[in-house]
């Protein structure tokens, strides 16, 4: 079996020589490899067939044969490194917290927390309040990206 931490390597050697960052790389026992990378701008294809050229001329073939996937984490797809948390500030997320709240809000900063704004409707008012709220990473189960059609 291709070692999971081979792939990761050589993926993360290519994106940083790109200016992104490495999201995930996974091996399964079927030596299928799916590699998920990004930048801040976003990833375009040409990118992602840089790096999957760069592994598929580092891994040999002839020894062990594998199946290689190389593309963008997904706009549906939880974040996974923090990288993707600088890449959204501005934009609108959900969080699922460990003890299984949910909370909606504008992404407006990351330090290491992630500091949102979220809108609260005061009791018996018609108004909407804006308020900051940070979050502790480790409170945080899942985070994901609020798609607007």
């Amino acid at each position: 079996m291709i070692a999971e931490e081979r792939v990761q390597q050589l993926a993360r050697e290519k994106v940083l020589e790109l200016g992104g960052f490495l999201v995930s790389a996974k091996v399964s026992m079927q030596n299928e490899i799916q590699v998920f990378v990004d930048k801040a701008e976003g990833i375009l294809i040409t990118e992602c067939l840089q790096i999957s050229r760069h592994i598929e001329n580092e891994l040999d073939r002839e020894i062990e044969d594998f199946q290689l996937s190389v593309s963008s984490p997904g706009l549906s797809k939880a974040f996974l490194v923090e990288q993707q948390y600088q890449k959204n500030i501005g934009k609108e997320i959900v969080v699922k917290l460990r003890q299984g709240k949910k909370i909606k809000g504008k992404l407006i900063a990351f330090d290491g927390n992630i500091v949102l704004e979220i809108n609260k409707k005061e009791k018996g008012k018609k108004q909407i309040k804006k308020e900051e709220k940070v979050i502790l990473l480790e409170e945080i189960k899942e985070t994901k990206l609020v798609i607007k059609f």
